[in-house]
C-alpha cells in the first residue's frame, strides 16, 4: 500500500515532464524526510472524567471496608467450590461464584435499603461536586 502511494505521488509530481535520476533521488529523499517530521508525538489528552457509581464508590471511595468485604468473599468461594468440587461436578452442590463484579453485586443485594440510599447520597453529592448532574441508580 505504501508503495502505491510512493508512485501516485511521483506521478503527480513528475506528470508530463521530463525529469533526471538526481530530480527523483532528491524527490524520494525528500518524500522520506516529510513522513518522518509528521510523526510528531500528539499531545497527551485530559483524562476523561467518569461519572460516579454506587460500584465504582464501592472500589474508590471506601475500599476497607467493601473491598475487603468482597474480596473475602471471593476468597470464602474459592474455599467452598475447592472443598465441594466432587459434589459440584456431579450436580448435587451449586458452585459459588469467584468473579469479584459478581460477588460485589451479592455484597450490595446483602444492603439495607437504607444503607444503599445513604450510598447513593454519596454518590449523588460526588457528582455533583465533580461536575455531572445526577446519577442514576445502579444497584
Amino acid at each position: 500500500m505504501a508503495l502505491h502511494l510512493l508512485a501516485s505521488s511521483i506521478s503527480e509530481q513528475f506528470s508530463g515532464k521530463e525529469f533526471t535520476g538526481d530530480e527523483l533521488i532528491q524527490f524520494l529523499v525528500k518524500e522520506d524526510t516529510v513522513k518522518k517530521s509528521k510523526k510528531v508525538k500528539k499531545e497527551k489528552k485530559e483524562k476523561k472524567k467518569i461519572k460516579m457509581t454506587i460500584r465504582s464508590y464501592f472500589m474508590t471511595q471506601e475500599p476497607e471496608m467493601y473491598k475487603a468485604k468482597v474480596l473475602e468473599r471471593v476468597k470464602e468461594n474459592k474455599e467452598h467450590n475447592e472443598e465441594h468440587k466432587e459434589a459440584i461436578k456431579s450436580g448435587d452442590e451449586d458452585s459459588r461464584s469467584e468473579n469479584f463484579l459478581k460477588v460485589l453485586k451479592v455484597v450490595m443485594d446483602e444492603l439495607s435499603e437504607e444503607h444503599l440510599q445513604e450510598l447513593q447520597d454519596k454518590v449523588d453529592q460526588w457528582n455533583q461536586d465533580n461536575g455531572f448532574g445526577d446519577s442514576e441508580d445502579e444497584a
